[in-house]
């Protein structure tokens, strides 16, 4: 199945503070066992809905229980002054705590929340590279394939416990000081611009075990950074907790 949100939001009079933000992204998830189905169709030996009875299951290739997954999110975000309503235009500074923060389980494995993106000169001692000052503009990306636990984990398998392997990708940058001031969303496609995302993608690789439950679906991995800058805070091992996968 597949899933996708879009939101947006603005920001501006009454208040002091004046911005337009827009988010977005999608899950994939795809059972292998389907194109057998489609290749082949029912098999008149399973149990009419395309699936094996567990006998047939134990002497069946790892690929029957398969699923592949993908996910991509984003987000931009400008400083608006409503024609000087808010603040001016020599001065579009959108605060920190309202721009996009980039890292941690579920978003990108092997850095700690807010692990990546610009950051001040220097932080807490519990801030690795500096406290974290947030950009306006971020994509994260996934791509991962799971198979459920091995038969002889009899109470795993049949919780729904899976393993998974993953890739992912994404970059959190600001663009204050490529656009000059602009409020306007079309500049972001400019070629200075995805040059800056490109260049400071983040990679990582790694494995990790799932679980749903009726509060949501639990994770616990390990990532190794492929690509990564010298000031961001890398974490290998972490514990995730959320309602989507990303």
């Amino acid at each position: 199945g597949y899933d996708a949100h879009l939101v947006g939001e603005v920001a501006g009079p009454p208040g002091d503070v004046g911005f337009a933000k827009l988010k977005g992204g999608y899950s994939w998830h795809f059972p292998v066992e389907l194109l057998r189905m489609m290749a082949f169709g029912v098999d008149g030996d399973d149990d009419g809905c395309g699936y094996m009875d567990d006998k047939e299951e134990e002497h069946s290739p790892t690929v029957i229980g398969t699923t592949l997954h993908s996910s991509f999110n984003c987000g931009v975000m400008r400083p608006l002054t409503f024609n000087g309503l808010v603040g001016n235009d020599n001065n579009l500074v959108v605060p920190s705590s309202d721009r996009f923060f980039v890292g941690g389980p579920g978003q990108l494995r092997g850095f700690m929340p807010a692990g990546i993106g610009p950051r001040a000169s220097r932080g807490g001692s519990s801030v690795p590279g500096g406290d974290a000052l947030g950009g306006d503009l971020f994509y994260t990306s996934t791509l991962a394939a799971s198979i459920p636990f091995p038969s002889y984990f009899d109470k795993l398998r049949h919780n729904g416990a899976r393993l998974f392997g993953f890739a992912n990708a994404g970059t959190c940058v600001t663009t204050d000081g490529l656009l000059g001031g602009q409020q306007s969303f079309s500049p972001l496609l400019s070629l200075p611009v995805l040059s800056q995302v490109l260049q400071s993608s983040r990679l990582t690789v790694g494995g990790g075990v799932s679980a749903g439950s009726p509060m949501g679906r639990f994770e616990a991995t390990y990532a190794v950074p492929i690509r990564y800058g010298p000031r961001d805070a890398r974490k290998p091992v972490q514990f995730g907790f959320g309602f989507s996968f990303g």
